[in-house]
């Protein structure tokens, strides 16, 4: 399933196990070398702080995050893999995006990604606060630094034709056959 950011936060997480519903989605923590989601910030009900899911405790996510078990939701400070994320100037949404050449596209305010590999596929420019651009494919980014995602030059492209070598006719031969035993040339007769 593709997912936009916008679109998974407020989605509930439920346990297998019980069924009972152990929070909302309140952010995405998303891996900038990779463009990969990590992590998933839950807001438990009565919690002040937000609390970690990792991506590969998740055992599907429909109009609900479906998990194992309530064990596998824990403190940040208990996911040492996540504090470099936390820490990385790195981000997506929010982050200025720009060419190669220094064209400035907007900033990035939405991401989609596939809910079953947790890779990102699109983002989404804006140059005014709510209309949002051309969506980008995450092909197009070079690299993302703490100041801007950098994507290639954007423009006309030019096609390149390949030189085709001249086509020759095809030769045609004459097929001649010979009825099968028993049977006449003429099938009127």
């Amino acid at each position: 399933m593709h997912l936009l950011r916008s679109q998974a936060i407020g989605t509930e997480v439920i346990d297998n196990i019980d069924h009972h519903i152990q929070g909302k989605v309140a952010d995405l923590l998303i891996d900038a070398d990779r463009a990969k989601v990590i992590a998933l910030l839950v807001h438990r009900f009565g919690a002040f702080e937000f609390l970690a899911l990792q991506t590969q405790d998740i055992e599907t996510w429909g109009n609900r995050i479906h998990i194992r078990d309530a064990e596998v939701i824990g403190e940040l400070s208990d996911f040492v893999r996540l504090e470099s994320l936390l820490q990385d100037p790195r981000t997506f949404i929010g982050q200025r995006i720009r060419t190669e050449r220094g064209q400035n596209i907007g900033r990035c305010i939405d991401v989609q990604l596939r809910t079953d590999t947790f890779d990102l596929e699109w983002i989404f420019p804006s140059k005014f606060y709510f209309w949002k651009g051309i969506a980008l494919p995450v092909s197009e980014i070079i690299e993302v630094k703490p100041e801007a995602i950098i994507i290639k030059n954007q423009g006309p492209r030019k096609e390149e034709v390949a030189i085709a070598e001249p086509l020759m006719e095809p030769k045609v031969e004459p097929v001649i056959s010979t009825p099968a035993a028993g049977r006449s040339a003429n099938r009127y007769t």
